[in-house]
């Protein structure tokens, strides 16, 4: 997941190329979980926590993981939170258009199968 988030991240980042990190913290717990942050010379925040849940079998599991990110672009600071696990990656942002009521209308994709 932390692909996912530096990829949300790259459009902006490539507008400032001379951008450092100027702030990085990683930690892992002994269950598994883990938590990271960091921050840039160009404004961008961003914040993340998970755990992973092991499957019954080898190479299969689930990983629950929930962040936020923030940047700042022509003067307005842009916040998206989002969840991450088995139902996919779900942001959520003041600027970002809401889906959530997709399936109510269209239902589960099974149903069209």
């Amino acid at each position: 997941m932390k692909t996912i988030l530096l990829l949300c991240l790259v459009a902006v980042a490539v507008a400032d190329q001379s951008a450092r990190i100027t702030n990085y913290q990683y930690a892992i717990a002994e269950d598994g979980s883990y938590d990271a942050r960091y921050r840039t010379t160009n404004g961008i925040e961003a914040q993340e926590d998970g755990i992973s849940y092991p499957g019954n079998v080898p190479e299969s599991g689930n990983y629950v993981r929930s962040g936020s990110y923030s940047y700042e672009w022509e003067g307005v600071t842009y916040t998206v939170t989002w969840t991450a696990d088995e139902n996919g990656y779900h942001p959520v942002g003041d600027h970002l258009p809401d889906f959530s009521h997709t399936r109510e209308h269209i239902g589960e994709i099974q149903d069209h199968l």
